[in-house]
């Protein structure tokens, strides 16, 4: 995947690991992610051997105790998206990522090949992406164990932030939405709120400051030729990254994740 990431000549790259220790976001909410299925331990002994090739190759990485690899992500494309004449790829198909979609920030799922602008998140929520949280805070988040709002599905979560933006505006205006779904709404409060809190991207100081020199993608393809290849015995990198040194002639745009 990084090598088809490479071949779109991003001039500064860098992936994002999530904690080692458990998260903010698991102190104020200890069922967060609770009911996830303990990792495999044929997988879970790939994760520092992955970690200690990529340290091999000298791809940039971040990694922050207390977040996960979203915030720093986060952190990254809020201080950089304000340069609009750079371009911010960010790999993931996590939609809670979706909230940092602008002009020049895109979402890509590599897995399905999925390049997602504003226009296109519209066209897809049919609301502005800036509500994601808002949304996110009505239907929950199965795979981190989030709760929902009893009785609001997408459909009408949807219409809701559609017409009212927020749940602060939708709370505000309660008197005002039918009775079986303000019911739900006042019922489910709460829980909006607290889910609300826990999508929420949050902005780590420690990286604010960090310069962009610190993720120059620079390919050493003899270095990858000797981990990957030599080392590491993945004998069909060995094509890829002649194709890939072959095809990284010309230059591009630049581009950050």
């Amino acid at each position: 995947m990084l090598m088809k990431i490479f071949q779109e000549k991003p001039d500064y790259f860098v992936i994002t690991w999530d904690s080692p220790v458990k998260t903010l976001r698991h102190e104020a909410y200890p069922e967060y992610k609770a009911n996830r299925k303990k990792m495999d331990d044929d997988f879970k002994n790939q994760i520092p051997w992955t970690k200690d090739i990529v340290d091999q190759l000298g791809i940039p990485s971040l990694i922050m105790p207390w977040y996960e690899a979203d915030d720093i992500i986060s952190t990254l494309a809020m201080k950089y998206k304000t340069d609009k004449n750079m371009m911010i790829d960010i790999y993931s198909w996590d939609k809670d990522l979706k909230q940092l979609l602008d002009t020049n920030v895109f979402c890509i799922d590599s897995m399905k090949d999925i390049k997602t602008n504003t226009a296109l998140f519209i066209k897809e929520y049919g609301f502005d992406p800036l509500y994601i949280l808002d949304y996110l805070a009505l239907v929950g988040d199965n795979a981190d164990n989030i709760k929902w709002i009893s009785g609001i599905w997408p459909k009408k979560a949807s219409d809701l932030i559609q017409k009212y933006q927020t749940i602060d505006n939708i709370y505000a205006h309660i008197d005002a939405i039918t009775w079986d779904v303000k019911q739900k709404l006042i019922d489910g409060k709460e829980d909006a709120y607290k889910s609300r809190g826990l999508i929420e991207l949050k902005p780590i100081t420690e990286i604010e400051n960090t310069q962009i020199e610190n993720f120059t993608l620079s390919l050493d393809f003899v270095k990858y030729k000797k981990v990957l290849v030599e080392e590491q015995h993945f004998n069909s990198f060995g094509k890829t990254l002649d194709e890939l040194k072959k095809k990284l002639q010309s230059p591009v745009q630049a581009g950050l994740f």
